[in-house]
């Protein structure tokens, strides 16, 4: 008999897998479509500070569904809302009006993407350590989100390839009809009862803490805990969106403007990356904690020094191994991070913890692009403005140190002296 932990990984497995390679096909080359219809960074900081405002207004709503456990809207949500950014995206050439619309629809799409991504695998986590002992609940953070990295790393790279080959060959229309045949099916499949009383049970395992007093969102941006929680969520989105836009604009440089020869490269990576990762997430939860995850963000920082002083000029026997050794520090740095903030997650009240993390993380998203917006107002050059700024990250990127290790044992329940974070 199936327990709820396996019932639980396999539709978050499912879920995630499709989503990934959805993202693949086209989400994931946002920034480039951006700078092929010649918009600037300032532009992309822009369309980065309201997609966090989509996020936010998403955000509302996608409470409201899951408090009531509506997942077969939430699920059916998530894979319409895909399906019109896309169609947003392929058509916004010279339509500024579709550009903002298709700003919002990414931040409504990360929001009902992510959201439930991240409360699936900390209801399947959960459930386990209510029948394990807490050391052995422990070691399983790691493993499995390494298992999750994996899976989402190959598919990712496949949708990319198939992307990067339709919009090189200006087959817009084909990719809008696999994207579309692809969100239908996963919609309908996803929508069975069967599989929605599955993930009815995250709900259940996950519940939403309210207040008697009727508490308002200011009380999630006052959020404080030992931890220092806050002040790196906010960060966290401002330097994920870092890596996925202004990185991957990046590579698109180096790769000669090719969006071919860019899917091709991010290919090569996920191979390497896959054989890496497997040796290493059985291995990171078996030894030091907290030294693996300050080495991790060390070792994050030196990634953006890399990202600073690397140029389409260089020789590629340089370019691409570093290129590896900048995907694999990154990588390794999140696999570290992702595991402390489950385990911190699992000490608080897992979904106020993480619904108190996307919003912070929004908030900094919005605040921090559209002061870089007006920054780069000033920016001459787009490939020695991206560097700059990534040296100036460099630095930054130490804060991570801040977010301290969770006490021992993870199981422990939240007491009264913890904070009791409290959502509207």
């Amino acid at each position: 008999m199936k327990t709820v932990t396996s019932t639980l990984s396999a539709i978050f497995f499912q879920f995630a897998g499709a989503h990934s390679f959805l993202i693949g096909l086209l989400p994931f080359f946002i920034p480039v479509l951006l700078l092929q219809q010649g918009i600037s960074i300032q532009g992309i900081a822009l369309f980065i500070a309201l997609t966090g405002i989509g996020f936010i207004i998403s955000l509302t709503l996608w409470k409201k569904f899951y408090r009531h456990s509506h997942w077969r809207l939430i699920i059916s949500l998530s894979f319409l809302i895909e399906l019109l950014l896309v169609a947003a995206l392929l058509f916004t050439e010279n339509n500024y009006a579709l550009l903002l619309c298709a700003a919002l629809l990414n931040g409504a799409y990360n929001c009902f993407y992510w959201t439930t991504q991240r409360v699936l695998f900390s209801a399947m986590t959960a459930e386990h350590k209510a029948t394990q002992h807490a050391s052995s609940y422990a070691n399983q953070t790691g493993k499995k989100f390494g298992n999750f990295q994996i899976l989402a790393v190959v598919l990712l790279k496949s949708g990319i390839i198939c992307g990067a080959f339709l919009l090189e060959e200006d087959h817009r229309v084909l990719l809008l009809l696999v994207s579309a045949v692809i969100s239908t099916a996963c919609a309908v499949w996803f929508s069975r009862s069967g599989l929605i009383r599955n993930f009815s049970k995250a709900s259940k395992l996950m519940p939403i803490e309210v207040s008697r007093s009727t508490p308002t969102k200011a009380s999630v941006f006052h959020f404080k805990d030992e931890h220092n929680s806050a002040i790196i969520f906010y960060f966290d989105g401002i330097f994920l969106f870092l890596e996925s836009y202004f990185w991957v604009a990046s590579l698109f440089f180096i790769a000669q403007g090719s969006i071919k020869e860019l899917g091709i490269v991010m290919v090569l990576l996920t191979v390497c990356l896959s054989v890496i990762f497997y040796l290493l997430k059985n291995r990171i939860d078996n030894i030091d904690h907290n030294k693996v995850y300050v080495c991790a963000v060390v070792f994050y920082a030196l990634s953006w020094w890399l990202r600073s002083v690397l140029g389409a000029d260089l020789s590629n026997y340089w370019i691409y191994p570093a290129i590896l050794l900048i995907a694999f520090l990154t990588s390794f740095f999140r696999l570290s991070f992702n595991k402390r903030f489950f385990d911190h997650a699992k000490q608080h009240q897992p979904l106020n913890y993480l619904l108190a993390k996307s919003y912070l993380s929004q908030m900094g998203i919005v605040i921090f692009y559209i002061g870089l917006a007006l920054l780069a107002s000033s920016f001459s050059d787009s490939q020695s403005s991206l560097s700059t700024i990534y040296l100036v990250l460099t630095p930054m990127a130490l804060i991570y140190l801040a977010y301290s290790c969770p006490a021992e044992p993870v199981s422990k329940k939240v007491s009264s002296a913890e904070p009791r974070l409290k959502i509207s």
